[in-house]
């Protein structure tokens, strides 16, 4: 009998020992994952873009080629200029990854109207053909010059900041400036036949782009292009016998452009997958 007592008693220890260990092992649940913040990715794509801008004109070093018989005594030049003029552009390009891109691009550079000065001794004649006591004629020209431009450029992209995107870019091509319907206004009255002349062209670039959308950008920037070499036909005087050799206009032409473009990408730019942490196990 003492036997079975103590048996039970022994069989009720073990059972509570049990249930006690049961309801240790009933711990709260573990916390519910929570997505990590998404990992940024390089991305590509094929983009169009387009541009159109305005450019005031820069000229420099220009100078004048004499062709046939006779001199020019005392020539100078005085001045060479342009108006400013519009522009409009096209290209095609690569988003290689987040920070660089690369396009071609060929531009139309309408008509901007020429204006230059230039004077020689006034010794031809007797009495000289420009007034007694007047050291010097002067020669005006007119005229206007047209370009078409095509560039290989590079843009290094400096980060965002609420959806906008500063850039430095540069660019190397060549030029076509063609110079029309120049005519010489001096003592010996003259036109010169239209000319146009290829040319090496480079491009320094700057500007903010404004992402609308994952795909269109718009830019607003500032373009140092130049253009190279301008030179005119050879311009012959009419209305003065033995006036002179031909004369050819020369001068280098650069421009400071502001531009306003888009940029249109073809891929769909889609964020990558949220990631999870794995769930957190607690031993106890």
């Amino acid at each position: 009998m003492g036997s079975l007592k103590a048996l039970i008693l022994a069989s009720a220890a073990l059972t509570g020992l049990a249930t006690a260990g049961k309801a240790a092992d009933l711990l709260p649940p573990p916390p519910m994952a929570e997505p990590m913040a998404p990992v940024p990715v390089d991305f590509g794509g094929w983009y169009l873009r387009g541009d159109v801008g305005v450019g005031i004109p820069q000229v420099s070093g220009s100078n004048s080629t004499f062709y046939g018989p006779g001199t020019v005594p005392g020539f100078g030049e005085d001045s060479h200029g342009l108006d400013s003029h519009a522009f409009i552009g096209a290209g095609v390009g690569y988003q290689i990854n987040n920070w660089f891109r690369a396009d071609v691009t060929g531009e139309y550079r309408a008509s901007s109207r020429y204006s230059g000065l230039e004077h020689y001794a006034n010794v031809f004649g007797t009495p000289p053909a420009c007034g007694i006591g007047q050291p010097y004629c002067y020669d005006g020209y007119s005229g206007s010059v047209t370009s078409g431009v095509f560039l290989a450029n590079g843009y290094v992209d400096l980060g965002t900041w609420s959806g906008l995107k500063p850039y430095l870019g540069v660019g190397i091509g060549g030029s076509y400036n063609k110079m029309s319907n120049l005519t010489d206004y001096g003592l010996g009255f003259g036109t010169a036949p239209d000319n146009g002349k290829f040319s090496l062209a480079w491009a320094l670039m700057a500007g903010i782009g404004y992402q609308i959308t994952p795909n269109l950008t718009l830019e607003l920037g500032y373009r140092y292009l130049n253009m190279g070499n301008v030179q005119s036909g050879i311009i012959q005087c009419y209305n003065v016998a033995g006036c002179g050799p031909g004369e050819q206009l020369n001068f280098k032409l650069a421009s400071q452009d502001i531009r306003i473009g888009m940029r249109w990408m073809f891929a769909d730019v889609a964020p990558p997958p949220p990631q999870f942490q794995a769930p957190l196990v607690r031993k106890y």
